[in-house]
Formats: C-alpha cells, sequence, structure tokens
C-alpha cells in the first residue's frame, strides 16, 4: 500500500507542467522564455521523482543494470527534456494566440527540424549501441589481479563481470562513473571518450537552451517552428558520439 501510494506521486512534476502551460499564456504572456526554464526544469524533476522510487535516490533514473550513473543515458533524456519543453512551451502559447487573435492557427503545426530530429537520433543510437558493446565486454574472461588493482584505486566495495566493473546497489552509484573507465583495467581512471562526450554535449545542450529561450522570448509571433541546427552542430555531435562509441569498444584491460 506505501509503494503504491508513493507511484501515486510520481505524475506530480508532469500535472505543474501540464497546469503551468496552461496558466502561463493567459497570466503571463509575456514570459515564454522563462516558462520554456520552468517547464524544463519540472520535467528533470519528473526523471528525478522516478529515480528515486526506483532506486532510492534522485540519480536512479540514470542508475544502469551495472549499478553505475550511465553517460548515454543522461544524454538521452536531456535532449527528450529540452525538446519537449520547447515544443510544449510554444504549443501552448500558440493556442492563446488562436483564442485570443486567430482561430485558424493550428498550435500543433510546429517543426521540428530535420537537425534537430538527427541529433536526437544519434543520442538514441549511443542509449541503445552502448549496452551493447558493453555486453560483448562481460563476456570476456577475467584478468587475474586486475579486480584487485581496481578496487584499490577506486576504493569502494565492487564485483566484475567478465572485464566490466560493477558496483553493488544503486547507492554506490557515483556522478563519477560519468567519466571514469568501465573496465577493471581503467576503473577509477578518467576515461578520455567519456570526457570529451560528456564536455560537448553539455556546451551543445547549454547552447541550443539558450537558442531556444532566445527564440521564444524575442517574439509574441506564433510560433512554427523550433530554431534550427546548423549542420556543422550536428557533425560535431556526430562525431562525438562516434568516438565515444569507438573508444568504449576498445579494450582497456591488458
Amino acid at each position: 500500500m506505501i509503494a503504491s501510494k508513493s507511484w501515486a506521486f510520481a505524475a506530480l512534476p508532469l500535472i505543474a507542467a501540464i497546469i503551468l502551460l496552461i496558466g502561463a499564456p493567459i497570466y503571463w504572456p509575456d514570459l515564454r522564455g522563462p516558462m520554456f526554464l520552468a517547464v524544463m526544469a519540472l520535467m528533470f524533476g519528473e526523471f528525478m521523482l522516478i529515480g528515486w522510487l526506483i532506486n532510492g535516490r534522485p540519480a536512479g533514473a540514470f542508475i544502469d543494470n551495472r549499478n553505475r550513473i550511465s553517460l548515454s543515458k543522461l544524454q538521452a533524456a536531456a535532449w527528450t527534456v529540452v525538446v519537449l519543453a520547447g515544443f510544449a512551451t510554444a504549443a501552448a502559447f500558440n493556442i492563446a494566440t488562436a483564442m485570443y487573435e486567430d482561430n485558424s492557427i493550428s498550435a500543433l503545426a510546429i517543426v521540428i527540424p530535420n537537425e534537430l530530429l538527427l541529433a536526437m537520433g544519434i543520442s538514441a543510437t549511443s542509449l541503445v549501441a552502448a549496452p551493447a558493446l558493453l555486453t560483448l565486454k562481460s563476456q570476456q574472461p577475467e584478468v587475474q589481479g586486475a579486480l584487485a588493482i581496481a578496487k584499490d584505486k577506486m576504493g569502494t566495495a565492487i564485483t566484475s563481470n567478465g572485464k566490466l566493473v560493477l558496483r553493488d546497489a544503486p547507492k554506490d552509484a557515483s556522478w563519477s562513473d560519468v567519466v571514469t573507465g568501465e573496465e577493471v583495467g581503467n576503473a577509477g581512471s578518467p576515461d578520455l571518450g567519456k570526457i570529451q562526450q560528456a564536455a560537448i554535449t553539455l556546451l551543445l545542450l547549454g547552447c541550443y537552451v539558450a537558442y531556444v529561450y532566445a527564440d521564444l522570448a524575442g517574439s509574441q509571433e506564433t510560433v512554427t517552428s523550433l530554431p534550427t541546427l546548423d549542420k556543422s552542430f550536428v557533425w560535431l555531435l556526430g562525431i562525438s558520439h562516434a568516438s565515444y562509441l569507438a573508444y568504449k569498444a576498445a579494450p582497456h584491460t591488458t
């Protein structure tokens, strides 16, 4: 009964976002940009609440089956939240415009540029490909003595599955997992593929959030399209994901 009552609160951030989207265009028609940021924050809050209900911590939604925080899960969630928050905010203000100015406006006729869909597809590909690559490494034979060295470097209780490092429980997952190695041979050491990927993703996501904010805040007209990504933006994202997956596939335990 307690568990079912807890899950009843899982939709609270989304309900709050819906109420905000209904009321904001009416009471704060000039605050499109701040509303976008607020909706985005509430959607991230939804991920955190679900993670807490599943694994007992806010980052629980991003913890994989090795009890480590997954960079690919974080990236996929971040792109999903940014795009959906932008689309929902634009649609809400379009509805208000249709009600008070022009009833012929289709509120949901908002174009999602192909470059943006491609960027989301690249992140989704990493989300699928990363576990597949790690599964292959879990089937490889263990290396004698490597786990003991990894335990000394990480200073925490860990186990191994083939050449992969596993934490004992979700509560042991650390944010350091986002930028450190996953094999017994490089556990606890900086993973250059992950560091590069995390830095580029943060940079590109930050730029696009600012772009959407400026686009919404700088106009009171009907929104017909989310901001278009430059092709060089998508190329940079694609190259970073390719190098991330290639580095993940390479052996790091000798």
